[in-house]
Formats: structure tokens, C-alpha cells, sequence
């Protein structure tokens, strides 16, 4: 696939997260990809938990929206930089809801094979995302 399918591919994937699409998120995926970023919370990286991952955090940001910035391809992988914005309604990393609005930036890396994402690794601004939830203060 070209690097403008794999992006294609990508961006179908945000904006059906931005509908709160499951369906049309699940379409994105291949079932047997990696998902390291659910390392970083103690979670097994299947395609299960990154389902469940999801489910939860479209709870937790009901009108969660997430702006892409800037998107570079190259081979097989897609980075993307990305603003999410949205209202803590529901629990989030295990912080109940704070009915905060939020805006925090993050950057995620894709890789693609035969039109499905096959890897997904994102890392976001968590410290203004811990601040603006309230959880610690500014230093």
C-alpha cells in the first residue's frame, strides 16, 4: 500500500473514534496487531483490550474530539500529532469523573499492512492532562 492508503486508513480510523463509532473503529484493525501502548498501564496488548481501552475512554470524554495536527507517513508506519479536547463525565485512568473540560496533546505512531492498523503506540501529555483533571497541582 501507498503511504497516502496507509494514511487513508489512519484518518478513517480517528474520525470514526471521533463519532464513537465501534463498528467502524473495529473495521480499522487487524484482530492479531500489537498495541504497546496498553503496556504502559499494565494491560495485556491484544486487540481485545485496546477495544475495551477505547470503549472506556469514549465514557470517560463523551464529546471527546480529537483534532489531528500533522500526519508523515513513510513505508508502512503513519505518526500522527494529535489535540484532544473534550469533558471528564465518566472515570479516566481511574480517576473519577470531574466534569473538567480537558485539552491535551499527544503523538501516535501506526503501522499499517493490508489496509488494517497493525500496531498502535501513542503517547500523550499526561502531566497537563493530570492538572487540568485536578490530580497534582503545578509545580
Amino acid at each position: 500500500m501507498s503511504t497516502d492508503e496507509n494514511k487513508a486508513v489512519v484518518r478513517r480510523f480517528l474520525e470514526a473514534g471521533n463519532e464513537k463509532n465501534i463498528a467502524a473503529v473495529v473495521d480499522c484493525f487487524d484482530p492479531q496487531g500489537r498495541f504497546p501502548i496498553l503496556a504502559r498501564f499494565g494491560v495485556e496488548p491484544t486487540f481485545e483490550n485496546y477495544k475495551k481501552f477505547l470503549l472506556s475512554f469514549f465514557a470517560a470524554l463523551p464529546d471527546g474530539h480529537l483534532a489531528i495536527e500533522e500526519m508523515v507517513a513513510e513505508g508502512d508506519k503513519v505518526w500522527v500529532r494529535f489535540m484532544i479536547r473534550g469533558t471528564h463525565r465518566g472515570p479516566l485512568r481511574n480517576i473519577p469523573a470531574t466534569n473538567n473540560e480537558v485539552r491535551y496533546s499527544g503523538i501516535g505512531m501506526y503501522r499499517v499492512g493490508n489496509g488494517k492498523i497493525i500496531e498502535v503506540n501513542n503517547l500523550f501529555d499526561d502531566l497537563t492532562l493530570l492538572r487540568q483533571l485536578g490530580v497534582i497541582t503545578a509545580v
